[in-house]
């Protein structure tokens, strides 16, 4: 996918993420109350590729060959969790939606790791495989590189992906998506209620393209599902078929934009067409 150089991202270092529910074993910026470390301890979690192997339990590994973090109170980092949608779709608009989509990871990130904030992103066409961000620029620079490497393809079943990718851990979570799966309406509370009761703040980024906000064309068309080449559809673009089409994805948007307001959730229509910078200084004052 299409990234973006870090001196673009260093316009955004006075940023800030507002993280209330923070979770992470290090120490960073948002020190909770704790004053001791055998009084405080907080619980386990399981261990993720570039944890710091100072913190495993080895007697729990011992016990259930398996390797297990042991958290404290008093070092609780923010952490942010960043979940990207991979699927065909996102390979749309004359500024491709997964242009934008590295764009705003990349740019959390960067707000994230200037606050000392860990990171995990998600490609969730490998939902169990997050990439922990290093700290720090090599950090932004190996997310970068990371991005490229990923070609948005196929189908994803958004709810499915997200159940397989949440851990114990809370802390601020971002879903990028165009939310263009037929199943994902159904299934959006179950999955905000998951990340609640995994503590969770859930932010969603709902992006879509110019030419599917606006409808410029008339005529006859061959539409072809960008996921299944074996769904098509001909349809002659009229203007009450316009309409009709607007109607529907109004209703669409405020239909997830409501079901993530009752379940405290936060949700941001992100265009492609919109400048960068003042969509990410929305983002922020969510």
């Amino acid at each position: 996918m299409q990234t973006i150089e870090i001196q673009e991202l260093e316009a955004l270092r006075n940023l800030k993420l507002n993280i209330k529910r923070t979770v992470s074993y290090n120490e960073g910026f948002r020190r909770s109350n704790a004053k001791g470390r055998s009084a405080e301890f907080s619980g386990y979690r399981e261990y993720i590729p570039g944890d710091d192997m100072r913190y495993v339990d080895w007697n729990a590994y011992a016990r259930l060959d398996k390797l297990y973090i042991k958290e404290y109170m008093e070092e609780r980092e923010g952490r942010v969790n960043i979940y990207l949608d991979t699927s065909r779709s996102m390979q749309f608009g004359s500024k491709l939606k997964s242009t934008l989509m590295t764009e705003l990871a990349q740019a959390i990130s960067y707000v994230a790791l200037s606050g000392r904030d860990s990171v995990y992103v998600t490609d969730l066409s490998r939902p169990a495989a997050p990439f922990k961000v290093p700290p720090g620029n090599m950090g932004v620079k190996m997310l970068q590189r990371w991005l490229e490497d990923i070609t948005p393809n196929g189908r994803i079943s958004l709810a499915d992906a997200l159940k397989k990718s949440l851990r114990t851990g809370g802390g601020l979570s971002f879903i990028i998506s165009d939310f263009m799966d037929e199943n994902f309406l159904s299934q959006e509370e179950e999955i905000l209620r998951l990340m609640n009761y995994r503590k969770m703040e859930v932010r969603l980024l709902q992006i879509l393209s110019k030419e599917e906000m606006e409808i410029e064309y008339t005529g006859s068309f061959r539409f072809i599902d960008s996921e299944d080449e074996s769904k098509d559809v001909k349809l002659t673009l009229e203007r009450s078929v316009v309409r009709s089409y607007t109607k529907e994805l109004e209703k669409y948007i405020n239909d997830i934009s409501a079901v993530a307001t009752r379940y405290g959730a936060m949700y941001h229509l992100c265009r492609t067409d919109i400048p960068l910078r003042k969509t990410i200084y929305d983002i922020m004052r969510l």
